[in-house]
């Protein structure tokens, strides 16, 4: 009996080895197709299933569970990956669902079973059915005595060959698994994906070198026997470099920072060195020249390229043994030919600093620019008026006391005009409440005097130097302002996140989006007061919103000091 079993089993499981590779087609080209995958990777999971139950491994685990509709978050938006929207669309559940099904493990273990068991199950389920067959096939036959052989072959060798079945079913898909066949294949994937990075690598170096050999020999002609050869040298180097760059990566660009126009002479030229140039054209050219003439890095780049070339010969098979460790001597080779020099990181930070510090020398002049005609049209005047009012009082205090009265009550009333121009006017230049409080009171502060509903998360650990909390405060400010004018916006977020490196403050609004500094000078001017103290902004605003404004600024968090 337990022999008859084991072929009952036998013809099942050849029955699901029959249909599983024909299911993996149907799967993968759905996933091609990628608008019916999510359904059609679920609804194929009962043939995987049914093996599980025939080969009795444990269903629990092998699937995540069905993902959770999209929820509010805390700012009251819904979160759908890692963006926030006011509503989800049909595209976010299907996105979600998308990645949901393709991203669980257990799909990988049914596709890599569905394509693997047609061939090994299919293999063992189907040779016992296979022998008995031949041997009811070979009865009808002359060599009818060899049937008894193959009918016995195939009756005694059936549970031994179920047994095989079933372990194979369970280390392809018993959950929290990746099966030995995910594994293996796992591990050609990885080489082949460091392999193609190594070759890809390889061409562009290629390619680069050999530009850079017709850049060398078109260079080496004297000039005065080519001399359109200065019109074209540019160009060609600006070239190399965009080849480089994509060997580069992630590693910074280390080239010398491009030469400015300079204000012209009292006579109209453009001096550069000892060379006197009448257009700015001819100025640029000369310049542009020797910049990229004299940059290290320009040589670097036509020498990384012989050097890459050479390394990747090597590297190529390389890959097929070590892919690992391959990858990461062709990054330390790159980074060690392409990073920027010494040389080239400070005169990218002088230019920098050169630029960040003509900005907040502008702003400088502006703002006092503001005060003095805040002084001399408000509180300036009303003294002037103030000091009239009692000339006059003081003349008719004897001859009309009733007048006299009226004009102190006038006098009176200005100077707490005055009064509060000036708290004001202060107020603009350092607000008290941050001078006092600190810069997590002063944003709170802000929040309370907007016209929004303004919530503050998160707090500022320590009080960071003066010049950083000022600009810090104004820029909030100012991204309120901007809400309150522009934005139609219900409610706004203000994020605060200090740790030991920065202080970085997200102000996020529920609005209609479509910010962007390129067409405002509002956040021009917040990128611009950063940048003076090394601190960047960045604003995420889609069209519908939400619009996410964050600034970052190296100011590490400090306890505050203990209390006496």
């Amino acid at each position: 009996m337990r022999q008859a079993r084991a072929v009952w089993r036998s013809v099942q499981l050849l029955g699901v080895a029959l249909l599983s590779l024909p299911m993996f087609v149907w799967v993968f080209a759905n996933c091609s197709i990628v608008v019916t995958a999510p359904m059609v990777i679920k609804d194929s999971r009962w043939l995987p299933n049914l093996a599980r139950r025939l080969a009795g491994v444990p269903l629990d685990g092998v699937y995540w569970p069905d993902p959770p509709p999209p929820t509010l978050d805390e700012d009251g938006l819904y979160r759908v990956g890692d963006n926030l929207v006011k509503k989800p669309r049909w595209y976010d559940e299907f996105d979600r669902l998308l990645h949901w099904a393709i991203d669980d493990p257990g799909t990988r273990r049914d596709l890599n079973w569905m394509f693997a068991n047609f061939f090994v199950g299919g293999v063992l389920a189907g040779l016992a059915p296979g022998l008995i067959g031949l041997g009811i096939w070979l009865a009808f036959t002359p060599q009818w005595p060899f049937a008894l052989v193959a009918l016995a072959a195939g009756y005694l060798a059936a549970p031994w060959l179920v047994q095989v079945h079933n372990r194979w079913s369970y280390v392809m898909l018993k959950a929290k698994h990746d099966g030995v066949m995910f594994r293996f294949w796992a591990r050609v994937r990885g080489r082949i994906k460091v392999l193609w990075f190594v070759t890809v690598h390889f061409l562009l170096a290629l390619g680069t070198a050999l530009t850079s050999t017709v850049v060398l020999v078109i260079g080496a002609v004297p000039i005065h026997v080519w001399g359109l050869w200065i019109f074209a040298w540019v160009p060609l180097v600006m070239m190399i470099r965009e080849l480089t760059s994509f060997r580069r990566k992630d590693i910074p660009a280390p080239y010398m920072p491009a030469p400015m126009l300079p204000p012209p002479r009292p006579d109209g030229m453009y001096r550069y060195r000892n060379q006197l140039h009448k257009t700015p054209t001819s100025y640029m050219r000369s310049a542009r020249y020797r910049w990229v003439m004299t940059d290290v890095a320009t040589w670097r780049d036509f020498a990384s390229a012989y050097v890459d070339t050479l390394f990747g010969l090597v590297a190529i098979p390389m890959a097929v043994f070590a892919p690992s460790w391959t990858r990461s001597l062709q990054l330390k080779v790159s980074r060690w030919l392409l990073a920027p020099t010494t040389q080239a990181v400070l005169a990218q930070r002088v230019q920098q600093l050169t630029t960040t510090r003509a900005d907040a020398t502008d702003a400088q002049a502006a703002e006092l620019r503001r005060i003095e005609r805040d002084l001399h049209d408000g509180a300036q005047a009303r003294l002037v008026a103030m000091g009239l009012h009692l000339g006059a009082v003081e003349r008719l205090i004897d001859q009309d006391p009733a007048a006299a009265k009226s004009l102190v009550a006038k006098t009176k009333a200005a100077s707490a005009e005055a009064l509060t121009e000036l708290r004001d006017l202060v107020r603009g230049i350092h607000p008290p409440v941050l001078a006092e409080r600190g810069l997590g009171d002063a944003l709170r502060a802000l929040a309370l005097d907007s016209p929004l509903k303004v919530t503050v998360e998160g707090k500022v650990i320590g009080r960071p130097a003066s010049p950083i909390e000022s600009a810090v405060y104004f820029a909030v400010s100012e991204l309120l302002t901007n809400v309150a004018k522009h934005a139609a916006a219900t409610r706004v977020i203000i994020h605060i996140r200090h740790s030991e490196h920065a202080l970085e403050i997200s102000v996020i609004d529920d609005g209609r989006g479509g910010a962007s500094p390129e067409r405002g000078t509002g956040l021009r001017g917040v990128q611009r007061r950063l940048a003076t103290f090394d601190g960047t902004f960045d604003v995420t605003s889609p069209p519908g919103g939400p619009t996410i404004a964050t600034l970052k600024v190296p100011s590490p968090a400090t306890p505050p000091p203990a209390q006496p």
